[in-house]
């Protein structure tokens, strides 16, 4: 069951790990989203312009429409995925079956999504 949540975080940047943690990508000024095999970075509205609506769940439940701007693996060797700000304060979460986990990210907008749309599985 998918959950959802309205959030303006700070730096309109949203991190998606293992809930142990990980190595973060390394953030350049160029696009809104950056992975790293165990973290994936994903720019937000900006926090000034309001909330960004977040939801976590099976794949087979979400999409925005359209191809997902992130395809692909992530290391969860605690089998819980977690949702966080930047400063390291918890959104959502999920259990997963494994130790990688497939993850698909659907967002409206290229840029500044105000809707983020997090695919397990």
């Amino acid at each position: 069951m998918a959950s959802s949540v309205k959030i303006a975080p700070a730096n309109s940047l949203l991190l998606v790990s293992d809930a142990v943690g990980a190595r973060a990508p390394e953030i350049t000024r160029d696009g809104s989203f950056w992975s790293s095999s165990t973290c994936l970075a994903i720019g937000c509205l900006a926090f000034m312009d309001g909330e960004t609506e977040v939801t976590l769940g099976d794949a087979k439940e979400l999409s925005l429409g359209g191809a997902p701007i992130f395809d692909g693996l992530l290391e969860t060797p605690t089998r819980n995925v977690a949702v966080w700000t930047v400063e390291l304060e918890p959104v959502l979460g999920a259990v997963v079956p494994n130790q990688k986990t497939r993850v698909r990210i659907w967002t409206n907008h290229l840029i500044e999504p105000d809707k983020v749309a997090i695919g397990l599985g």
